[in-house]
């Protein structure tokens, strides 16, 4: 951990701090307002306690009656109110959603003598949320459990305005899948690497998941797209656990896409999760930790037909050997997870909290290629941590500040063997069997390791300083370790000649992708919550800076140190003329490495960014709300972008190579505009409509090719040049949980169009020859017409919800041959032509029965129940996923080759499974 020991002493001075100062609990909170009023002449009343049952959350009523608490966590909470001479009123079911304002109003009766008796008022769920600025998706920890979904990735599949692309990447009214930001309570998890989600998170750790898809508040920086918040659980005043556990398998009749699929294995699939939670010390300090594991054979397989190894005969040639021919998982995967919080309350006015999370995966991808061959292939081995701190002091009821300290580490190794020298490796080229054919023997030579160690420092100070505002400020730091070493091993030489049997050895630097470095991300803010009876503004201002650390070449025409071209950079000046002779250039008179370095680099500039955020809400009747919100973004580009390859080590052939990385890239920006109404159709029903447009500028690309010095070598690298705009309207309309029924669906109209889908999809068009891109066209994920639902039917003893996702096609480019078997005209343009369209529902549904003071419940999940055949990936001579033109046209391919099943979405799959609370 380079990181972790270079800033142990800061580490050290980090948490020292929070110690000394008695330290306590902080994440995200939402707030609680309201007023206290006797109930039979409205007069206010000061000096009434308000306290949130069950916690030491509360506050007393000023001169006009008003009360305001805040830091209140998300969840489910009893409100409490007691003042002389009237009866004591609890407000149950009260909910709390992280950055939102909750209010809850209390009409007091005077008390009759000597009764006791305390008033209880059910609190009902608004319908709409008046101090809503823009759009956003909450699921909270009960409606988990009636949701069927395995991982959280299920769970924003169902949000509006969310897409995923067929590789399974995760989408945002449009944007990239590297324009999201993940949150843990308060923290970053995101890898910055390439924008992955980090650490894992189980569904059981959750207490409240935010999708942020509108404009989000100045707080929240480093995303374009949206932000997904996550708020863990906590420790409670009780002690309770849990324990899961579900199997289960793929169920399907379609054998002949998917091998092996009618072999069922009940324990294919299989889950075990436990829980446990409650005080350490009786208002002091409480605890929460909670550990699952999770196995899938996946629904992929290949047939063990031959040994990757083979036989290497006396013509140097590879022979096929075969193997036993059993059936081979291969998009399995296994995973680890779990998370440790303790939470310490020291005083009243010092909370401390720390987390720990961690996950740990080793997962296959199906390769085609290795369907006879599987244990040739090479899978990822994905290992992720972060322990976050947090100090909460509070200075006064209205106000209160927190310190956070985290340290993050992510880590990705893909390789087949440990051992880059292992004896099994065969040689690369005599994998090729043909074109169209599998792999009757081999090993996939490419090796991957990557790392990133973040170590973050933030501060949030938040004011209620009047009853119409409360403002908020904050810092943020981080600094990143990276690690890449991303190569293909290459048979072993000596004296130029291979070395036989084959040994493999490690390729040249020029074709290797290896490197450390050392970013400095830095942010502050400051946003003002202004609240009004009829006027609720959200309104902020962002200031970020990033410093690449890294260098760029002087000379663009000549940037490889290692290799130069110009004579003034291999031979010493040794008159200083001007002019390299040619007694000048000898051996002797080379210039080393070390010696160009002092000339040959200028460090990359600072980039600083302010971004103004604006929301209003107008309430028009007290059933319904208009908002809009403005918002300027900013996003610094992947840290891949920046640092693969960017010493640009050309060599002297080749016209255009790369694409080569440019620390010195701006970052990409957008601006996001939205129009919203909210409106109570009924007491239990509400609607939704919203509005919104993206302008996005600076996304990364591929620049033109740049001539070297050398005539007929070019290179290519990174460049701030693609740009897109997302437009679209979201229909929601949603049912709250009464009477045993609720419901909720949401339908979008997009358009994505953009230059280009991919940072790399520009350098490609320049190899083939093509002029540069300058017209937008639909994205690859450009998905015009989504519909979710979610109906849930049941209650405490039983229940059953159906989710249900209809999408329609996304883009794909035709290839040539499509015009000469249909007669279309030549030519088409890039994602002209649409895929069918994918409609899949899954089931949930449970029991719940009692065992004495106990409860287990017993439940089934169905996913893709009805078993539907989706096409997301399609042949671009044909636009289906069952056939292409080759399979007329060409010969010689493998039996079998044409039916790939990674082409189509999973099958059925049934898990069922109980588990038991207490």
């Amino acid at each position: 951990m380079r990181l972790l020991q270079k800033n142990i002493v800061f580490l050290s001075l980090v948490l020292g701090f929070f110690l000394i100062a008695n330290p306590l609990s902080a994440q995200k909170f939402g707030k609680i307002s309201g007023q206290v009023t006797d109930a039979e002449t409205g007069d206010v009343l000061p000096g009434a306690n308000v306290l949130i049952s069950g916690t030491s959350l509360g506050a007393a009523t000023n001169l006009n009656g008003e009360y305001t608490i805040l830091r209140v966590p998300p969840g489910v909470y009893s409100l409490r109110v007691q003042y002389i001479g009237y009866q004591a009123t609890q407000m149950t079911n009260l909910q709390i959603l992280t950055d939102l304002t909750t209010k809850a109003d209390f009409k007091l009766q005077t008390e009759v003598l000597a009764s006791g008796e305390e008033v209880v008022i059910v609190a009902e769920r608004p319908i709409i949320r008046k101090d809503l600025t823009s759009h956003e998706s909450r699921v909270q920890a009960e409606e988990l459990e009636r949701i069927p979904a395995q991982e959280l990735s299920d769970v924003l599949n169902l949000q509006a305005g969310v897409t995923r692309d067929q590789d399974g990447g995760i989408h945002i009214r449009g944007g990239r899948s590297t324009e999201v930001a993940y949150m843990v309570n308060g923290v970053r998890i995101t890898d910055d690497f390439n924008r992955s989600q980090s650490i894992d998170v189980a569904n059981e750790s959750v207490q409240e998941l935010q999708v942020v898809s509108g404009t989000f508040n100045a707080e929240y920086g480093e995303a374009l797209s949206g932000v997904i918040n996550i708020v863990t659980k906590t420790g409670g005043e009780k002690f309770s656990g849990s324990f899961s556990t579900w199997a289960g398998d793929y169920f399907s009749g379609d054998d002949n896409i998917f091998y092996n699929i009618d072999d069922i294995d009940v324990f294919a699939n299989n889950n075990f999760q436990a829980t446990l939670s409650g005080p350490i010390f009786k208002d002091k300090v409480s605890f929460f930790v909670t550990g699952r594991r999770f196995k899938t054979d996946g629904y992929l397989y290949g047939i063990n037909a031959y040994s990757p190894q083979g036989l290497i005969d006396s013509l140097g040639s590879l022979v096929a050997v075969t193997a036993d021919s059993s059936a081979t998982a291969m998009n399995h995967s296994e995973k680890l997870s779990g998370q440790a919080s303790l939470q310490w309350k020291i005083s009243d006015a010092f909370n401390f909290k720390v987390d720990f999370l961690g996950s740990k995966e080793e997962r296959f991808d199906y390769d085609h290629s290795y369907r006879l061959n599987p244990f040739g292939d090479k899978g990822d081995d994905v290992f992720g941590y972060a322990t976050i701190a947090n100090l909460t002091h509070i200075l006064s009821a209205s106000t209160f500040y927190e310190l956070t300290g985290a340290f993050k580490y992510n880590e990705i190794k893909s390789n087949l063997y440990d051992d880059p020298f292992d004896s099994r490796y065969v040689h690369e080229s005599l994998q090729s069997w043909g074109q169209n054919r599998f792999n009757r023997s081999g090993t996939d030579l490419s090796r991957y390791e990557q790392n990133t160690e973040s170590i973050i420092a933030k501060f949030d100070l938040t004011s209620q300083i009047s009853k119409r505002h409360q403002v908020k400020l904050g810092l943020d730091f981080k600094e990143d370790q990276l690690f890449l070493d991303d190569y293909t091993l290459i048979p072993k030489t000596i004296d130029g000649q291979e070395v036989e049997p084959f040994e493999p050895d490690f390729p040249l630097d020029e074709v290797r992708s290896k490197f450390d470095r050392s970013p400095v991300t830095f942010a502050a803010y400051v946003q003002d919550k202004i609240e009004y009876e009829n006027l609720i503004i959200n309104v902020g201002l962002r200031y970020d800076r990033f410093d690449a650390r890294g260098r760029v070449p002087v000379d663009k025409t000549d940037p490889n140190i290692n290799s130069p071209i110009k004579l003034d950079n291999v031979y010493n000046d040794l008159n200083d003329d001007g002019i390299i002779s040619d007694t000048e250039q000898t051996d002797g008179n080379k210039k080393t490495t070390a010696e160009r370095e002092s000339y040959w680099w200028q460090d990359t500039s600072v980039k600083t960014q302010f971004s103004p955020r604006l929301g209003i809400a107008y309430p028009i009747t007290d059933k319904g709300v208009i908002h809009f919100s403005y918002g300027v973004f900013r996003q610094t580009p992947d840290f891949e972008q920046l640092y693969r390859r960017d010493e640009i080590l050309i060599n002297q052939s080749g016209q255009n190579q790369g694409p080569f990385g440019n620390p010195d890239l701006e970052p990409q920006r957008t601006t996001m505009y939205e129009l919203g109404l909210q409106q109570q159709l009924s007491d239990e029903i509400g609607a939704d409509v919203t509005l919104y447009y993206r302008d996005i500028r600076d996304w990364i690309s591929v620049g033109p090719p740049l001539q070297t010095a050398l005539a007929g070598v070019g290179y290519s690298t990174r460049i701030n040049r693609d740009f897109a705009e997302v437009k679209g309207i979201t229909l929601a309309l949603s049912r709250r949980f009464a009477n045993s029924f609720s419901f909720d669906f949401d339908y979008t109209f997009q358009i994505a169009t953009g230059t280009n889908s991919s940072p790399d999809a520009e350098y490609q068009a320049y190899q083939d020859g093509n002029q540069p891109t300058r017209q937008l066209t639909p994205l690859d994920w450009d998905q015009h017409h989504t519909f979710n639902g979610h109906i849930f039917v049941g209650g405490t003893s039983w229940g059953a919800g159906m989710s249900q996702r209809l999408n329609s096609g996304q883009p794909y480019t035709p290839v040539e041959v499509t015009a000469r078997a249909t007669g279309v005209v030549a030519g088409l343009e890039s994602n002209s032509r649409r895929k069918p369209l994918t409609y899949e529902v899954d089931l949930n549904i449970y029991k719940n029965v009692a065992l004495g003071s106990y409860n287990v419940r017993l439940f089934a999940d169905v996913f893709n129940l009805f078993d539907r055949r989706n096409q997301v990936n399609v042949f671009g001579d044909s636009g289906v996923a069952d056939f292409t033109v080759n399979q007329l046209s060409l010969a010689g391919y493998d039996t079998g080759w044409y039916i790939q099943p990674y082409r189509y979405s999973a099958p059925r799959r049934v898990q069922v499974g109980a588990a038991f609370n207490f």
